[in-house]
């Protein structure tokens, strides 16, 4: 899905890319490579920052991502409690199979709505 995008910031980690795009009334963020606690505070960066902006609507594409280590579920957490509490939502979408279970297993799907496409997690009403 095409659209404009917002930023993307290296973080000086090699492999390790955060987009922002706009799309339908929700910011998706995308982040590139596997996401443990150094490479993922680029991620926790760029979802405060929406979150101060008042971007309360956020997708993030995990298309790209074959792991994610506790540290960073914690964060995914954390800014989908700060979403909800300025009334909005984090989603997350395009997860592999094995991060799905993962979510599962450590019961995060009851704070973190979780989609199998970018298209269906993006429609907010």
């Amino acid at each position: 899905m095409a659209g404009t995008l917002l930023g993307s910031a290296p973080s000086g980690i090699a492999g390790m890319n955060v987009e922002v795009m706009p799309t339908g009334g929700a910011a998706v963020v995308v982040p590139d490579g596997d996401l443990n606690a150094a490479s993922g505070a680029e991620l926790k960066r760029t979802l405060e920052d929406l979150l101060a902006k008042g971007n309360t609507r956020l997708v993030v594409d995990m298309e790209r991502v074959a792991y994610v280590d506790s540290v960073v579920w914690g964060e995914l957490a954390t800014a989908a409690t700060r979403a909800r509490g300025a009334g909005g939502e984090l989603r997350i979408c395009a997860m592999c199979g094995e991060l799905l279970a993962i979510l599962t297993m450590i019961r995060l799907g009851g704070v973190i709505a979780v989609f199998p496409t970018r298209k269906l997690a993006t429609v907010f009403g």
